[in-house]
């Protein structure tokens, strides 16, 4: 199974997602927040669902989400 690990880029407002998948290939994602709101957009879901599976994917936008929240000042 694929893995992720994920870094808060507060300054410029974004996640940054590292995917490694089981051949040793690397794929870059990065997810721009609204640094008031924390609104972000996620196009990819589709994309990643089907290579990953849901809820491989909903781990990863969990992780996503509480960068966003630390950076934006809530609990999450």
């Amino acid at each position: 199974m694929a893995s992720f690990r994920t870094e808060l880029d507060k300054p410029n407002n974004i996640v940054l997602v590292m995917v490694t998948e089981d051949d040793g290939s690397e794929h870059d994602y990065q997810f721009d927040f609204d640094p008031r709101s924390g609104r972000w957009e996620f196009t990819e879901r589709e994309l990643l669902e089907r290579d990953f599976g849901e809820e491989w994917v909903d781990d990863m936008e969990a992780a996503v989400q509480k960068h966003i929240d630390e950076a934006v000042g809530r609990d999450g």
